[in-house]
């Protein structure tokens, strides 16, 4: 009785294992494998997103500015996109509208430079044959239009023999102070242009004469040459904002989103004279220029030279991922 009690006993044991065996194979066959979630943006991915879709919208209007002619306007503009998105695809297309503008004004020397950049960059780019045939057609230009410095040398020598023999030629003191001022003796060119109001009143009116000397009523004279109008610009708008950058940051504890925008930048007095007040107006902006939020900060007081940092944390906005762009105005009392 005994045997057939353990008997029973191991074949039940025996079933039982079987059953469990089988059902775990059945469980097994019926679960799919589960699949990763779907990645998501990384912090830095937004933020070259983010640069990418500032510096497209900042190039579009470049570009339809320059359609309109705003030659002098848009240059300062573009070099600021390429500084502040360098390593964005709409910056290296800047590059090739930023030397269209040089162009348009006949900085051919900055043109081709910029041509041959976008080349580098892109070489196979949209405007890849635009920049060729561009580079080869100013360079025709440039030589046939500016002389070398041992050319420049020959005509002044030439020019002055010809004053000597008729010294009362206005047309050559006035093709002289030309030459002068090509090879950038611009003090030398600055007392001709002088000389020749001095014999001829009504020459005060020239456009070329206005645009490279200054009399003033007292008679001081100022030639403006570039590094004059480089001191004038500086002395206009001695405050400048720069390295600019901005971030996400203050990451939720259970969603990992960014929950701040950040802005950061350093604001500095590039004048000789002291600025009071000193205020940086940051602004968000969605597409369509939409304003999400801003925020001031007050900087004070900045010496000649000196350079202050800034940092704002922007909350204010439904969804992150809308930021287009930002923007830092500075402000200032003299």
């Amino acid at each position: 009785m005994r045997r057939k009690v353990n008997s029973l006993t191991n074949t039940t044991t025996l079933r039982c294992l079987a059953a469990l065996t089988l059902g775990v194979i059945l469980m097994a066959g019926c679960t799919t494998t589960r699949s990763n979630p779907p990645a998501t943006a990384t912090p830095m991915t937004k933020n070259r997103l983010l640069d990418e879709n500032g510096a497209r919208k900042e190039i579009e209007e470049a570009r339809r500015m320059i359609e309109g002619g705003d030659y002098n306007i848009v240059i300062p503009r573009l070099l600021q996109v390429i500084s502040k998105f360098p390593n964005s695809n709409a910056a290296i297309e800047g590059r090739y509208w930023l030397g269209v503008a040089y162009y348009k004004i006949e900085s051919y020397r900055e043109a081709i430079d910029l041509f041959n950049e976008y080349l580098r960059l892109a070489p196979h780019g949209k405007y890849a044959t635009d920049s060729t045939d561009y580079v080869a057609k100013l360079t025709s230009e440039y030589e046939q239009k500016y002389w070398t410095a041992a050319k420049l040398d020959e005509e002044i020598t030439a020019c002055n023999e010809k004053i000597k023999q008729s010294p009362e030629d206005v047309t050559l003191k006035l093709e002289l102070a030309d030459l002068f001022w090509k090879r950038g003796d611009y003090q030398e060119a600055g007392k001709l242009y002088v000389a020749l109001v001095q014999q001829k009143p009504e020459y005060k009116n020239d456009a070329t004469i206005q645009s490279r000397v200054e009399i003033k009523s007292s008679g001081e004279v100022v030639v403006l040459s570039p590094a004059e109008m480089e001191r004038r610009y500086i002395e206009q708008q001695p405050l400048v904002i720069v390295n600019e950058h901005s971030f996400q940051s203050g990451r939720d504890l259970y969603t990992r989103e960014a929950r701040f925008y950040v802005v950061t930048g350093q604001a500095k007095n590039r004048g000789d004279s002291v600025l009071s007040g000193v205020q940086v107006m940051v602004t968000l902006y969605g597409f369509g220029n939409v304003v999400f939020d801003t925020n001031t900060i007050n900087i004070g007081r900045l010496n000649p030279g000196e350079l202050r940092a800034f940092s704002v944390r922007f909350s204010n906005f439904e969804n992150i991922d809308n930021i287009n762009r930002f923007e830092c105005l500075g402000t200032f009392e003299r």
